[in-house]
């Protein structure tokens, strides 16, 4: 079988041959195009929920993983030049029009799960009413705190919410140094929040520039630690069921 685990980077042949040998399994990421600070790209979700997503599947042998869905809900972050919002449920439709879809080529079993924190209370709203066969990760705090907690073994406490700070530098400076504007790095909003007041404000309100916590001394070294952090969560969660 061809080594490729992305639906996208397949030919239909090479799709159907990889369900005949047993990836029947879809993973499926719901990222965001928004706003990620002065430094990194608009589409920072997106290029790391599927870096994820990848090695996700690495790691569990059997799927494969769809097209990231993008955009996401992202109103908390239109303060901000560029970004790109839907509803949630517009978010629903995408993740169920997924599901039907790869369901009628074979694929039985289905992890969906988020690499932007404002779609997760839509995946919290979704889970519920999903069928057998479909697991949802809805544990914001876990997926945040598996980031936050990569970056402790470098001697890091951060803490804020991570956006744009220095797990998700870190990740792109391992998986895309040439997108992060490393002469802009600069430290935003740093304290106690909640992710329910920063969708409920906006982030405008809280940073000025579009920055939550401290990216200042990330490394492409620091990223591998964060992203093997956040893979081991997700393997726990994609096989608790």
């Amino acid at each position: 079988m061809n080594e490729e685990l992305r639906i996208e980077r397949l030919t239909w042949p090479e799709i159907e041959s990889a369900i005949a040998a047993g990836h029947r399994r879809a993973i499926i990421v719901a990222a965001a195009s928004e706003q990620h600070g002065p430094h990194l790209v608009e589409p920072t979700d997106a290029l790391l929920g599927e870096a994820l997503g990848l090695a996700l599947a690495r790691r569990l042998g059997d799927a494969l993983i769809a097209p990231v869905i993008r955009p996401g809900c992202s109103d908390h972050h239109l303060g901000f030049a560029g970004t790109i919002s839907i509803s949630p449920d517009l978010l629903i439709g995408l993740l169920e029009a997924y599901i039907a879809s790869l369901r009628m080529h074979g694929f039985t079993t289905f992890f969906v799960f988020s690499s932007h924190g404002g779609n997760y209370p839509v995946l919290a709203r979704w889970a519920p009413a999903e069928p057998d066969g479909v697991t949802v990760l809805t544990d914001s705090q876990g997926f945040l705190g598996a980031m936050l907690g990569g970056l402790r073994h470098f001697g890091r406490d951060d803490a804020t919410i991570p956006h744009a700070d220095a797990s998700e530098t870190a990740e792109m400076l391992a998986l895309h140094p040439d997108l992060v504007r490393t002469e802009l790095v600069a430290t935003g909003f740093v304290g106690d929040l909640s992710l329910q007041h920063a969708v409920t404000v906006g982030l405008r309100a809280i940073t000025a520039n579009g920055v939550l916590g401290n990216p200042v001394g990330a490394t492409a070294e620091m990223g591998w630690g964060v992203i093997d952090s956040v893979v081991d969560f997700l393997v726990k969660a994609a096989d608790a069921n």
